[in-house]
């Protein structure tokens, strides 16, 4: 990810307010809504914890994409602002050129899937390579996907034996495929809503006044 600029914070022994990297903060974060939320969240609209300013104002608008957060996030760059209630990251975009990964929460889940799984495998190295194991691995992982989708990590999931991915030659030597799905909810960044205005709420008026 992209961040402009970096946020101030206090520093006691300099008495007072100097840089604090976007980056470093972050990571902080990142680790933190892990931990809170889970990786699916992005570090976008969490207020920043230990910052008193920005190295740079940002302007920001909720309703107006022309901002200058607007633009920087229509560039893929995640925006530093303040809102009244603190500091914040505002963008969810990385620099990817693969449309699946364009968000932060895609890359952090496919990353925390790839090592959970990977490391949650070590029951089953050097066993015997029979059926049996290779359909105990996939009811394994297919396991933690629904835990996953249970808590909104993911929004489905699928492992599977893919017969073309594993020839004789391969399972001969004990090397085994497994292939795997996922789907991540997407942040919501787009929210527009239609207003209308109606008389037709006037058709029950004199039965309202009877209500108790």
């Amino acid at each position: 990810m992209l961040l402009m600029p970096d946020f101030l914070a206090f520093d006691t022994e300099a008495a007072a307010n100097v840089t604090s990297y976007a980056a470093a903060r972050a990571m902080g974060l990142r680790a933190q809504i892990d931990e809170a939320v889970g990786p699916h969240k992005t570090l976008s609209n969490v207020a920043v914890a230990g910052v008193v300013g920005l190295t740079q104002d940002i302007h920001w608008d909720i309703e107006d994409q022309a901002t200058e957060a607007g633009l920087l996030n229509a560039s893929e760059v995640t925006a530093l602002i303040r809102t009244d209630s603190g500091y914040r990251f505002w963008g969810n975009r990385t620099c990817s050129d693969e449309p699946l990964f364009a968000f932060e929460s895609t890359v952090r889940v496919a990353q925390v899937l790839a090592d959970t799984i990977g490391r949650g495998m070590m029951w089953a190295m050097d066993k015997p390579l029979t059926p049996s194991l290779a359909k105990d691995i996939i009811e394994t992982v297919n396991g933690f996907f629904r835990q996953l989708k249970a808590s909104g990590v993911i929004l489905g999931a699928e492992a599977w034996y893919d017969e073309a991915q594993n020839d004789v030659a391969s399972l001969r030597i004990g090397k085994l495929s497994i292939r795997y799905k996922y789907t991540v909810p997407p942040p919501l960044e787009d929210l527009g809503f239609n207003q209308e205005i109606t008389d037709e709420y006037f058709a029950d008026f004199a039965a309202q006044l009877t209500e108790g």
